[in-house]
């Protein structure tokens, strides 16, 4: 079987060579007629095409994709009855911003071997993503589970579909446009300006943000409990793992019950940072299991609070945006007293030495096991939850942290301290991944560069 031709075209933000953007409708196996690529990367993997594929994808991920497309193409051609070379061919040409092409190969991949369940799940997500439920539906409806867990993920697939019909992209852009052309929305100068006077006249204030760890948990009480059962409780188990190490807080009922104290956190907060329109864009466009619920769910839960008095709102990203404007510079050192909750031991004396900044408090927390690797491990005994989180809750509660800037770095429950140095009068800002990366330590994607941000 001869494979068709790759498709290669340069996204607008990619950084790919002109080269690469010129492949357009050439076949992979003509990309060096005087030296074949698909030679060169085939004699690398061999004649297994579990390396040849393992070969592929990391040549696509080294950026060497003219290589990567050639050892694919070669594949199919030796290998046509196995579904490997077609799925990661799909997936390159989607990449590559070939819709089209990868719906066709992932048609041939699942054609190659129905009961794939890796090929299942790319396929079922690039069609949602492309907005072809229908066809994603189809696709599932013909897919024969082989086990148990095959079945649980062919639930969350169809839950996701399902979901994504009742609350549609158009939906979901629909809320984000509304929150950010809000008279509540605050851009970076407004927020800054708020912080600055809450600190001057003693006022309480709390600054949070809604990621899609938090949106995990929240949902309506019908779909968690009935036609999306399945996928909010995945996600859930998911985001425990990364906070916590493990699941086992999934049923607990004073867990449980902190949800309920969180969700009360959100509409007494002073601004609450949201979901924006390029996320739910870039979370619909790729189908996420995670992302698509979790993200429309927050602003779901925040909208209506925009009839309400008292609560604005801003970006999600507003804790990067605090940094990189130097906002957050300014207010630690406008000579108000720094309290800091983190899971950096050495940050505050960091914070104190850059800024000349007096220390009111420095609350140390357990890190987020997922991260450990990159951040290191504090050395704390016991969890975040519920032994660190009870120890801080009652440091907090000790006294009047009025006129003192606290600088909080404790995801989930930091939105809980955030509401508690609040109720203590003091002014709480959820800074997140930020205290990360004056750490040195790279938490998340957009933090792969670390200059811009370090104290």
């Amino acid at each position: 079987m001869t494979a068709p031709p790759v498709t290669l075209m340069r996204p607008v933000t990619s950084g790919r060579s002109r080269e690469t953007a010129a492949l357009a409708s050439i076949p992979a196996a003509q990309a060096h007629p005087a030296r074949p690529a698909e030679r060169v990367g085939w004699a690398r993997a061999g004649d297994d095409p579990v390396q040849a594929v393992r070969a592929a994808e990391a040549l696509r991920d080294a950026g060497d994709v003219l290589e990567a497309a050639a050892i694919l193409t070669q594949l199919c051609r030796l290998f046509a009855h196995l579904p490997y070379g077609w799925r990661e061919l799909a997936v390159l040409r989607q990449r590559a911003g070939d819709a089209e092409g990868a719906a066709r190969d992932f048609a041939r991949a699942l054609a190659a071997d129905p009961g794939d369940l890796h090929t299942l799940m790319q396929s079922v997500r690039h069609s949602a993503g492309m907005g072809r439920l229908d066809e994603a539906q189809a696709c599932l409806s013909a897919f024969v589970p082989r086990t148990p867990g095959q079945v649980r993920r062919a639930e969350r697939l169809e839950q996701l579909v399902a979901y994504m019909r009742r609350h549609p992209e158009t939906e979901a852009m629909l809320l984000a446009m509304a929150i950010r052309t809000s008279p509540r929305h605050l851009g970076i100068a407004a927020v800054e300006a708020r912080i600055a006077a809450a600190l001057e006249e003693r006022r309480p204030f709390s600054l949070i943000r809604l990621g899609d760890g938090e949106g995990a948990w929240i949902s309506d009480p019908d779909e968690e409990g009935g036609r999306f059962r399945s996928l909010y409780r995945n996600n859930r188990k998911r985001i425990l793992r990364t906070w916590f190490g493990n699941d086992d807080l999934i049923d607990r009922a004073d867990f449980l019950a902190l949800r309920d104290r969180f969700l009360a956190t959100i509409p007494t907060a002073s601004v609450v940072g949201v979901t924006y329109p390029e996320r739910i864009r870039h979370e619909y466009g790729i189908a996420s299991l995670d992302g698509v619920p979790s993200c429309t769910n927050v602003l779901r839960h925040v909208s209506p609070l925009l009839h309400r008095e008292g609560v604005s709102v801003c970006t999600h990203d507003i804790h990067l945006d605090l940094h990189l404007s130097g906002a957050l510079q300014r207010l630690m050192t406008s000579g108000h007293p720094v309290g800091l909750i983190s899971c950096h031991p050495q940050l505050a004396g960091a914070i104190s030495r850059r800024f000349g900044t007096r220390i009111a408090a420095a609350l140390l927390i357990p890190e987020e096991k997922r991260f450990a690797p990159i951040i290191g491990a504090t050395g704390m005994q016991g969890a975040h939850y519920p032994e660190a989180f009870g120890h801080v809750m009652a440091r907090l509660r000790q006294r009047d942290w009025s006129g003192i800037f606290w600088l909080v770095a404790a995801g989930y429950l930091g939105k809980l301290y955030c509401h508690e140095i609040a109720a203590r009068g003091g002014v709480a800002v959820d800074i997140g991944s930020i205290a990360d990366a004056w750490s040195g330590k790279a938490t998340r994607p957009g933090l792969s560069n670390l200059d811009p941000y370090r104290l």
